[in-house]
Order: structure tokens, then sequence, then C-alpha cells
């Protein structure tokens, strides 16, 4: 495997455009790198049971999802880490306190803790993901990777130093990621290449977002795409072109990938 190459690619504003266009160079692009032998994973927030028809469409059966808490190579998964139970209860207690939902995100499907949350409903309708059934007791009866927590940026401060087993990261002016402290992607990928046999060097992703920075930052190539936030194209190695303007076809050849 020493020589072999992979490369991770983030889902939304990477591959996906507003949460339903995969451009179609970005389509031929990941066949020819397929078809060049290069192993290609799907590196992403979302749960492995919310990629709707991404990974068919690409060719792709290797994720590495909730931010790096379950890793998927070729269907199987290889790596897990679950939220904390205890932890996990009194942000529950907390978020209700304050009227804030959350929503329980496991391997196959999620539960919210109210019903019919408009919020939700939106943020996770923008990306074409399902919506997660009333089910106040997920937390309980289900092993939870990733849960969101619907606030906005004024109301954080109630949680943000609150809990030292967590991380919290905004990806919605109403919703952030709540991760187990120290984690991302990078988490997922590092377990991989590990034991898998990849020289760190063959690494590259493409990301655009701020749950993206660590595994930008740990690759061997970090690619940020030119709609990519500023603190992404930041830590970034090379910066491609937008994801309309065929970023990852041109990221891909400048890397001799393809």
């Amino acid at each position: 495997m020493e020589d072999k190459k992979v490369v991770f690619f983030d889902i939304d504003g990477t591959l996906l455009h507003e949460g339903s266009y995969i451009p179609p160079s970005t389509i031929s692009a990941i066949q020819q790198l397929r078809h060049n032998g290069v192993e290609t994973f799907i590196a992403t927030g979302r749960g492995p049971a919310m990629l709707s028809d991404i990974p068919e469409q690409l060719g792709i059966d290797s994720f590495v999802c909730y931010n790096g808490q379950i890793v998927v190579h070729q269907g199987e998964v290889v790596y897990r880490n679950t939220l904390p139970t205890d932890a996990l209860r009194r942000l529950t207690e907390h978020a209700g306190s304050n009227d804030h939902t959350l929503v329980y995100l496991g391997q196959h499907r999620g539960g919210a803790t109210k019903a019919n949350d408009h919020v939700v409903e939106q943020s996770l309708g923008e990306l074409d993901m399902p919506i997660p059934t009333y089910d106040p007791n997920f937390h309980i009866e289900q092993a939870v990777y990733q849960t969101l927590l619907y606030c906005t940026p004024e109301e954080e401060h109630h949680y943000l130093d609150a809990y030292g087993e967590f991380d919290f990261i905004r990806w919605h002016p109403h919703a952030m990621d709540v991760i187990n402290r120290g984690a991302s992607k990078a988490d997922g990928i590092r377990h991989f290449i590990e034991t898998n046999g990849y020289r760190l060097e063959n690494t590259y992703a493409f990301g655009d977002a701020l749950n993206d920075l660590a595994m930008l930052q740990y690759v061997g190539t970090g690619i940020a795409m030119g709609n990519a936030r500023v603190e992404a194209k930041e830590v970034a190695d090379f910066v491609t072109k937008s994801i309309l303007e065929d970023g990852i076809e041109y990221g891909l050849k400048s890397m001799k990938l393809i």
C-alpha cells in the first residue's frame, strides 16, 4: 500500500452544490480517478444512511462519516466512536431547559427531541437529508455518533464551555454539530491510513467548511474549493476552482491524479 494513493472528498460545497447537484465534470473526474487505481472516500458530517444517492452517482463505497466517528471501507464498518452517554444526557437536559432542539444521529437513522420543528426540517431539507422522527429517548436506546444542537450564535454561549467532552461546530445559522472533543474527519482518516499501510504523503482531501479544517491540515495535500470559507483556504496546501467551475476536476488534474 505504500505507493497507493487515497483521496477524501467532503460532500456539501465540494461534491454537491446546494444539496442536490453534482457537476458532470466531478462525476467524470472521479470515475477517471477510480480507473487510475486511486482509493476514493467520501468524508462528511453526514451519517451512512444520509448520503442520498451520492455514492451511487460517484461509484464510491467507502466513507468517513459523522466527522470521523464512523469509517466504512468498501461497505464494511472498520471504525466507530460514539458520544459518551452521561454527557449526552446532561446536554439533553440543558437544551431542553433552553427550549433548544437536539437531533441525535445513529448509524442508520436519527431521532429528535421535538416534533415538527420547522428549522430542523428546513436545514436538513436543504441538504436533501431525511427528517428525523420525534424520539426523545433515542439517546438512551441507541448508540449516538453525533448530535445536532439547534440554537443561534447568540445562544451558543450556554454550551461552548460547559462540556469538556464535546466540541461544537457551527454549520448553519441555527445549528451546530456536537462531536467528541478533539474528534474530526482527520481522526477517521488517520485510523484508516494507519491500519491500511498508506503513507501520509500519498493522501489528499478536498473540502470547503469549518469541519474540514483538521482534515485539510492532516492529509499530505489539503485542497480547498474556490468557494470555500476563508479559514479553509488559509490551512490548505492548494486552492482549486469553485464547485461550479469544475473545481474537483481542476484540483485532481493539478495534483496529477487524473
